[in-house]
């Protein structure tokens, strides 16, 4: 039975719907995120993990042995310590390992999955079903594995090679700003007043960039739950028509949602440092609060993708109306004619 509560939401509310989904459904989404990226962040640390950051301790053991400032944040520190591929002929392999396999399988394999077992669980609340269970989840989060993988691969591209022509356009600017200041030194007009409006031409035109880019990453970013629900086999232009009305609405909510993460995983951090160090230990237990988290990435998107539904596509409207003239068909008492022609 659909849920008869579904009405288009504004930003504190889809963040609010996100946090109740997160409480209610912790184990399950938490269990989910740890089977799919707790091994990927294993072997993240095992491949990137510095070996001086073991002699490193904690800054509270490091300040009750009387270290100084100095000694915990200057040149010789373990934070601004020489490049470990310095160190280690084998680091630089171990990066491109890093690079080219574990982020490709992150990026087209378990954000995917991630993603589609978070859209089949909220569908579920959203249509007023039982909740599937873990198994259940996983399984349907992996029905559409190659669809997903291929329309993200797809998504990706798209967005690099706009990336790339940002950067592009940005080089062209400097060369042009440079050129034009090399001839203006040349003559003796070019002053602080040229230098300060090219920084703040500079300023402006990637500001400008940043959320030209930020723009259509979030039209174009839609597609995913289309693909999962096996309902598009791409899904880029329908995440295009879907979010045509809601973008500074997403803007904003993703704005809000990544100062809220952020700073928390920031304390946490400086928290775990300050106590454990930057042993691995230590590592690993931030990426361990980072994967308890991350589902609260994911459901917002989510959230917010059913509730562009429900708003430029009639999502439940239809259920709606056939659960009322249902009702009215239950309140209807038809006339028996017999007894009708005996009165």
């Amino acid at each position: 039975m659909q849920n008869a509560s579904v009405r288009p939401m504004g930003i504190g509310r889809l963040l609010d719907r996100s946090f109740q989904l997160y409480r209610k459904h912790f184990i399950v989404l938490t269990f989910i995120m740890l089977i799919l990226y707790g091994p990927f962040y294993l072997l993240q640390h095992l491949l990137t993990f510095q070996e001086t950051a073991v002699t490193s301790g904690s800054f509270i053991e490091q300040i009750r042995n009387g270290g100084s400032l100095q000694d915990m944040f200057g040149p010789n520190s373990a934070f601004l310590q020489n490049d470990p591929a310095l160190r280690d002929e084998g680091y630089l392999w171990k990066m491109l390992v890093f690079v080219l396999v574990l982020i490709l399988i992150m990026f087209l394999g378990l954000m995917p999955a991630s993603i589609a077992s978070v859209v089949h669980l909220v569908k579920a609340n959203f249509d007023g079903e039982e909740t599937p269970g873990l198994g259940q989840l996983l399984k349907k989060s992996f029905t559409r594995f190659w669809p997903m993988a291929g329309s993200t691969f797809l998504f990706g591209l798209i967005m690099f090679g706009f990336y790339m022509g940002i950067a592009v356009i940005m080089i062209v600017f400097a060369i042009i700003f440079a050129v034009g200041g090399s001839f203006s030194s040349s003559v003796g007009g070019f002053g602080g007043g040229a230098l300060a409006f090219t920084i703040v031409f500079f300023a402006i035109l990637g500001l400008g960039a940043l959320f030209t880019f930020a723009y259509f990453m979030i039209r174009w970013s839609y597609y995913l739950p289309y693909v999962a629900l096996g309902e598009e086999s791409i899904g880029i232009g329908r995440s295009w028509r879907l979010s045509r009305k809601s973008f500074w609405r997403l803007f904003g909510m993703y704005i809000v949602l990544s100062i809220i993460l952020y700073l928390f995983l920031a304390v946490v951090q400086i928290v775990i440092a300050a106590i454990f160090g930057l042993g691995l230990g230590a590592q690993l237990l931030q990426s361990l609060i980072s994967i308890l988290v991350m589902s609260l990435w994911f459901l917002p998107y989510v959230v917010s993708f059913f509730d562009q539904r429900v708003r430029n596509e009639g999502l439940g409207l239809e259920s709606m109306i056939d659960s009322t003239i249902s009702d009215a068909s239950a309140h209807y008492m038809p006339i028996d004619l017999d007894k009708k022609n005996e009165l």
